[in-house]
């Protein structure tokens, strides 16, 4: 029986190597044919299911990939656009600062030169108030700095070096707002405006014209840099709403690309069906015209795995078929012998029933006779 069992694994295994050899052997003629009813772009009736559906899965594969192919161009435009959008915040931070500077430079040209009275003259007189505060405050900075004395002196004398520091400190702070609101004013003024000349003639600029014309150049370099800047994050926003809608690029890139290995999975089984079908009989006339000498060896091959296949079959069959007769051979052997046995038991029960119906018998013949006694006893004593 064991030896039976191991035959049958062994067996089994043959044919799922011969199985394995069939389908490479009808996979490679299925995509063999695949490729020529593509190249010749007809199929034969008998394939057109198959060819309809293997076009389907390539066309699938095609959109996944345009997709992948713009999601990853939209990545590295977003990429790019955020290198931009940085490199060009990173100019404007320079622009503006060089733009405030210029217009502390015009600022304090403007407050110098003569002919802007109207315009000038309430800068002027916040430059005036804070000039008189940053003397006196270097004044009174020059005089803690002379002064001396004790530990406690010392430390009263740091304290007010502190105080008058930051007051200066906050002062000059101050008047280089006043010279930079002064140029930022005239330069947002026209010429006109800002001048006092007579019938609306503009004062000479002297030199502030170069303050000027610097703030001008800056300013339109920081407009211009606006405008880009304004223009990449419009683009950049259009971009990432998408994606907020449709999910990351890098998730939906993985996605397809799953699918696509999930697609290329299914074409195995394709070209094993139409390599099946030119096996068939009614298939090779219908892809005759397809088919090599080479195409027609290989099918040869497929053949003989097949009918190797169908042989092995038959002898695993018939090996079962022989151990399942043994097993229904045990099993009436089995059922003889326990009919056997429920035979003796019957024959014993038997035995011990005529017994038992002898000891009735006797137990009623004995109560025969004595009830004939007592009734015999019964008639003597009348």
């Amino acid at each position: 029986m064991d030896e039976r069992k191991s035959m049958i694994r062994g067996l089994e295994e043959k044919n799922r190597a011969d199985a394995d050899t069939r389908s490479r052997l009808l996979e490679g003629i299925g995509e063999a044919l695949l490729q020529k009813i593509e190249g010749e772009g007809s199929s034969p009736e008998a394939a057109a299911e198959i060819v309809a559906e293997y076009r389907g899965l390539q066309k699938e594969i095609a959109d996944s990939g345009d997709s992948i192919k713009s999601l990853e161009a939209e990545s590295r435009r977003l990429k790019d656009l955020d290198d931009d959008i940085a490199a060009k915040e990173g100019e404007a931070s320079r622009l503006a600062k060089e733009f405030a500077e210029a217009c502390v430079r015009l600022g304090k040209a403007i407050l110098i030169a003569p002919g802007f009275g109207g315009f000038a003259d309430p800068y002027r007189q916040q430059e005036e108030t804070l000039l008189a505060k940053i003397e006196e405050q270097e004044e009174k900075a020059r005089d803690l700095e002379e002064r001396s004395g004790g530990v406690l002196a010392w430390l009263g004398k740091n304290a007010q070096m502190a105080v008058a520091k930051a007051l200066l400190l906050k002062n000059r702070s101050a008047l280089q707002k006043v010279y930079r609101s002064a140029g930022e004013q005239f330069f947002a003024a026209s010429p006109v405006e800002a001048a006092d000349g007579e019938a609306g003639e503009p004062a000479p600029l002297f030199e502030q014209e170069e303050a000027a014309r610097n703030a001008e150049e800056t300013k339109e370099r920081l407009d211009s840099l606006a405008d880009d800047l304004l223009a990449l994050k419009g683009e950049r926003r259009k971009i990432s709403d998408v994606f907020g809608v449709e999910g990351s690029p890098a998730r939906r890139i993985n996605g397809l690309q799953k699918r696509i290995a999930c697609i290329r999975g299914e074409f195995p089984g394709l070209h094993l069906r139409l390599g099946s079908l030119a096996a068939a009989s009614g298939g090779k006339e219908a892809l005759g015209s397809l088919l090599t000498e080479d195409d027609a060896a290989v099918l040869e091959r497929a053949a003989r795995c097949q009918q190797a296949i169908n042989e092995t079959d038959l002898k695993i069959r018939k090996l079962k078929a022989a151990i399942s007769i043994d097993s229904e051979k045990a099993e009436i052997e089995k059922a003889e012998r326990a009919i056997a046995v429920q035979r003796n038991k019957i024959a014993a029960a038997n035995e011990e029933i005529a017994e038992l119906e002898k000891q009735i018998d006797d137990a009623e013949h004995t109560i025969t006779e004595l009830k004939a006694f007592i009734q015999e006893s019964n008639n003597t004593e009348q």
